[in-house]
């Protein structure tokens, strides 16, 4: 087990969000998303205050990640995506420890677009 030097936050929406995602959705995503919630690492923090402060950077790169689950056009997201109102639209849950119980490398999707890159080059 290794800990990994991130935290992690929780999101799942609130009636703005599920009434905002009627139009996009199906049956099928009902039974699917109910109780459902994103995970998102953040940069470690220490404190209440810092974890505030994290959710203001991070907020509007986490609100166009979940808007865009549901419809990839951004002509009807709505305008405001500012931190109050995504405060509204979604439940957060923040996680200070986050542990890495799986047996393979961790990786990200840059590490390996990097890698790819450099697979490429080498075979030429």
């Amino acid at each position: 087990m290794a800990v990994v030097n991130r935290c992690a936050v929780a999101v799942s929406p609130r009636q703005p969000m599920l009434e905002w995602t009627l139009p996009f959705r199906s049956p099928l995503d009902d039974e699917a998303q109910e109780g459902e919630a994103s995970l998102y690492l953040i940069s470690p923090y220490d404190n209440e205050p810092r974890t505030l402060e994290r959710l203001r950077v991070c907020h509007g790169a986490i609100f166009e990640a979940e808007l865009e689950i549901w419809c990839r056009d951004r002509g009807p997201w709505p305008s405001d995506r500012s931190a109050e109102r995504f405060l509204e639209c979604f439940d957060v849950r923040f996680h200070h420890l986050v542990d890495d119980l799986g047996d393979e490398v961790l990786r990200s999707d840059q590490m390996a677009t990097a890698f790819e890159q450099q697979l490429r080059q080498t075979l030429g």
